[in-house]
């Protein structure tokens, strides 16, 4: 089976009619065929896409069902026919049919479409069986609903991977040595299992447990290897066994894996020593540009739990959305970066609940500041590194912005002038409809050496660092073209009164001054001519 690679933008149909230019009046009108593009959907940016631009090969076929709208995909419910269908493309992402056609209904009619990749022509009980040995890409598609003639307009398959990715990252711990001769295994895996067509569910087998044999490419010093899992809750019963030179080295996954998410480690071994990556398969996270984790760090990820207050427009289906991620210095009592999507649909009018209190997930308690009361200096405001306003569509979403893991001692006078003004201009950039999400990394720069600390005490009497400079950087794609654009800002921890606008700064130069590396999964030909961006035309107006 050939390899899937899936373009990032739209392909548009204009649907085809023959038409007889003399007798145009008389020509009996004909069944019209239906023809798709293809979009792999990065939901919420929760998956890598496996070669980001590259297209389809020529002859991937896919499968499709055509089933009476509104109607369940079983026995009775099929369309003219129109049952597990083949069609195939020439590797520039439109599809076509393989032999048998699917026709628009005739009349108010309209149907809704089902499609699945990689083709199988023996699938039966509207169920797709999955073996992970063979590690082969599986994706799905139900977007297309309420197709009809007299609608017409595009048809575009929008295409997801239910199943979970995990890429590792792997290098030699000690300089000099070869990774040549790799091998990677995982044991303890579920790996047979089906996924419900009509339903648009995975299910494992529980008693499939076997082995996966990981892709490995990459030089003799720096390697990676890759797979496809059935989601799980149970991260313990997995296994990886690295091997080379005679030895094996063992190391297990501590995150509950979920479906429709790539997760990236990164692997030092002699000595095995792993350090998870925030699964750094969302834009916004920034990678330690040294590789493995940031010096006396702690992480975590915040997740959005109810979501009934979520705008009706804005549909999610069943993927679970991110609230916000952070990396914090425990030495030094401030976070490294707090990193977050911007979206209208977390800003509202629930207003500030100053709930102070601690981050429920980073531990023990004692590495973080005791924030109830202020810092001790009236110099230094709790200063958020996510707003408060960036996130108040409810009450609950607003509490946890007040974290102290997400504070910093800011400047007052900076907090509430020049640094507020830069938060309100991001707030107006993120609900721009000329492009999609805004990806922010919001930071704290300390002073070159530790002899130049200055510290400021919780309510506790213990220090936090006050840094020198608090920056964001920011990246965002236009939906006209799929362009990304880029833009950070770094401003003095003091009241310079100095405008956001004079205090710009590329992406590029923030990665050098604070040794992380900002939206990693970039490609890296785009990386390096959007980053240099230092100017606000015409994107950051």
């Amino acid at each position: 089976m050939k390899k899937l690679y899936l373009p990032l933008f739209s392909l548009i149909l204009l649907p085809l009619a023959s038409c007889d230019q003399e007798q145009p009046v008389l020509q009996k009108q004909e069944k019209t065929p239906l023809y798709f593009g293809s979009v792999l959907i990065q939901t919420e940016a929760d998956i890598t896409p496996r070669a980001t631009g590259a297209q389809w090969e020529a002859d991937d076929a896919i499968g499709i069902f055509a089933v009476n709208h509104q109607m369940p995909l079983e026995e009775g419910n099929i369309f003219d026919g129109s049952e597990n269908v083949a069609f195939t493309t020439q590797g520039d992402g439109f599809f076509y049919p393989k032999g048998k056609n699917i026709y628009y209904p005739e009349g108010d009619a309209s149907i809704d479409l089902i499609a699945y990749y990689p083709y199988d022509e023996s699938i039966s009980g509207y169920a797709y069986s999955i073996d992970l040995t063979k590690q082969t890409e599986f994706f799905y598609s139900n977007n297309l609903q309420d197709i009809s003639k007299a609608k017409g307009g595009a048809r575009t398959l929008e295409f997801r991977r239910p199943l979970t990715k995990i890429v590792l990252n792997i290098t030699p711990k000690k300089e000099g040595s070869t990774l040549d001769g790799l091998t990677v295994t995982a044991r303890g895996a579920l790996v047979r299992g089906s996924f419900s067509l009509a339903g648009g569910t995975l299910k494992a087998d529980e008693t499939s447990t076997g082995d996966i044999e990981l892709a490995v490419s990459g030089s003799s010093t720096q390697k990676q290897a890759s797979g496809m899992f059935f989601p799980t809750g149970q991260p313990e019963a997995l296994t990886v066994d690295f091997t080379l030179q005679g030895k094996t080295f063992t190391w297990r996954p501590k995150e509950i894996l979920q479906g429709g998410k790539a997760y990236r480690y990164t692997i030092e071994l002699d000595g095995l020593e792993s350090t998870a990556a925030l699964s750094t398969s969302y834009m916004e996270i920034p990678a330690y540009t040294s590789g493995g984790t940031a010096p006396h760090s702690a992480s975590a990820l915040h997740m959005v739990g109810d979501k009934d207050w979520l705008n009706p427009s804005y549909t999610v289906n069943n993927t679970s959305i991110r609230n916000y991620s952070i990396l914090y210095d425990t030495e030094n009592r401030v976070p490294y970066w707090v990193a977050y999507p911007m979206h209208s649909m977390y800003l509202g009018d629930a207003g500030r609940t100053e709930e102070w209190d601690y981050d429920p997930i980073i531990s023990p308690k004692s590495v973080q500041p005791t924030l109830y009361n202020g810092w001790s200096s009236m110099t230094y405001n709790r200063g958020h590194l996510l707003a408060s306003a960036d996130r108040n569509a409810t009450r609950v979403l607003n509490e946890t912005t007040f974290y102290f893991t997400n504070m910093a001692p800011q400047d007052k006078d900076m907090n509430s002038g020049p640094w507020a003004v830069l938060e309100n201009k991001v707030r107006e950039w993120c609900k721009q409809s000329a492009y999609d999400t805004l990806y922010v990394v919001t930071g704290c720069i300390l002073p070159e050496s530790s002899q130049q600390y200055t510290y400021v005490n919780d309510n506790n009497q213990k220090g936090s660092v006050v840094p020198k400079y608090l920056y964001k950087a920011l990246l965002r794609k236009q939906k006209n073209g799929g362009a990304y654009t880029s833009i950070a800002f770094r401003m003095e921890n003091a009241d310079t009164k100095s405008p956001y606008y004079s205090n710009i700064v590329s992406v590029e130069t923030l990665e050098q001054e604070t040794g992380f590396t900002f939206f990693p999964n970039l490609p890296a030909d785009v990386a390096k001519e959007v980053k240099k961006n230092a100017s606000q035309s015409p994107h950051w107006n």
